[in-house]
């Protein structure tokens, strides 16, 4: 059984695809060349690089070649198990039945008359089944005629639900809008599934759309991610200290470090609610000892830095000047003392799981949802700039063990997102469609 997989947001089905690879399954992944975001090319996970801060807006314009250049100056290689649609060229947007609808119909020849993504649906049609993410690889993966499971990213459902609608005065992106959604109804419905890691299914409190995905056969699909052994205190120290070095940063001897390695993004993430916990506690003499490492980049990274120096914490701060790509970031999961994660969602994403295979404590707010079906992951609960502040304060003066809880967490991600069982249940579901 050969099994496909295409979508290049945030490299979730990328990360699939090495765990499958390393299964020995016989896998295609498809690169996705529609998608330029530094964070959803395969090279981000692979090797070690920086984007600074101002460019990593940039980069998302970046032509192909450019992109090339920069794989060609970092040292990395592509897999032999990845497929490339870059210069490739096909005839299967011909073969291709389309909708009766003729606005519908209209729509999306437009949308596959491009060669790369009748190159990509060519590829797929070689495939037995496949393992989609996104909006473009859903509707992709419905026009291949094979069978393949959909694990969204958020917006895609949140579209096929109805939200996320353009302006009603805006007439033809309103009609652009409308065949985009009837298409990804469409491949949400004829998926064999939904996979998700979200326990309850993504089912409730999802932004409104709650009422439409409990019509779709979402099941419990855990990325996988593979535990990494934790140092030990003194290595970790050593290797943060020289992580702050390279980046123009001197550790504090004694400091107690948590790391912050998502966008700074108030709205979606809440970290303006981790900074007023720190200044409180700084206005409390309390935080002495207390330093938060901050990813270099988000929407609202200019606007904490100000934050800082307006509230005399910038001491307690370090703001890296540059998004880190994965193998980056996993050093500093490995060397913090622990990690945050989003005080708004109620859910956890791939940052917060890598944190928790490397051992690392983690600070978020995770809803009552967890509670069920597998047990909810030892996190440090917390939620308002309060309980925030009371969890730091605990932190630094000691009152949580904070080796306990990063064993707990790392325990509870091998069981539960475990890559061997992960890649089990995947093939199952496909050998059982």
């Amino acid at each position: 059984m050969k099994i496909g997989l295409y979508g290049g947001i945030a490299n979730n089905i990328y990360v699939f695809a090495k765990a499958l690879a390393g299964a020995n399954a016989d896998i295609c992944f498809i690169r996705d060349r529609f998608d330029k975001f530094p964070f959803s090319q395969p090279a981000w996970e692979d090797v070690e690089f920086r984007l600074a801060y101002a460019d990593v807006a940039k980069a998302s314009g970046w032509s192909w070649d450019q992109w090339t250049m920069q794989e060609d100056d970092i040292g990395w290689t592509a897999p032999t198990w990845l497929y490339d649609t870059l210069n490739a060229k096909s005839n299967a947007s011909k073969h291709i039945r389309l909708p009766r609808n003729p606005w519908d119909a209209f729509g999306l020849s437009r949308f596959i008359k491009s060669p790369g993504r009748a190159a990509v649906i060519e590829k797929m049609r070689q495939c037995d089944c496949l393992l989609v993410c996104g909006i473009e690889g859903s509707i992709l993966a419905s026009l291949s005629g094979r069978p393949y499971i959909i694990w969204p990213h958020g917006a895609d459902l949140m579209i096929a639900a109805g939200l996320l609608s353009p302006p009603w005065y805006r007439i033809r992106q309103s009609i652009a809008h409308g065949i985009l959604r009837r298409q990804l109804k469409a491949a949400f419905s004829s998926a064999i599934c939904v996979g998700n890691h979200e326990p309850t299914g993504i089912t409730t409190d999802y932004y409104g759309a709650e009422n439409y995905i409990r019509r779709l056969n979402v099941v419990f699909m855990p990325i996988p991610i593979p535990i990494r052994p934790r140092p030990t205190l003194i290595q970790r120290k050593q290797a943060l200290r020289q992580l702050l070095n390279e980046m123009g940063h001197v550790l504090p001897d004694g400091a107690v470090v948590g790391f912050v390695p998502s966008r700074l993004d108030y709205e979606w993430k809440g970290q303006d609610r981790l900074l007023r916990a720190l200044s409180d506690l700084h206005a409390q003499g309390r935080a002495k000892n207390l330093c938060l490492v901050f990813s270099g980049w988000g929407t609202d990274f200019l606007d904490a830095q100000r934050y800082a120096n307006e509230q005399g914490i910038s001491d307690r701060l370090f703001f890296l000047d540059s998004a880190l790509s994965k193998p980056l970031l996993f050093r500093y999961y490995l060397a913090a003392d622990f990690v945050v994660d989003q005080f708004i969602n109620g859910m956890y994403g791939t940052s917060a799981l890598e944190a928790m295979a490397c051992g690392a404590p983690l600070l978020t707010w995770l809803s009552e949802a967890y509670d069920r079906p597998w047990g909810r992951p030892p996190v440090i609960q917390a939620r308002s700039s309060e309980e925030i502040a009371k969890a730091l304060a605990d932190i630094a003066e000691g009152r949580h063990n904070l080796e306990e809880t990063g064993n707990a967490l790392q325990v509870w991600l091998g069981r539960v997102h475990n890559p061997a069982a992960v890649v089990e249940s995947l093939i199952a579901r496909f050998s059982g469609a």
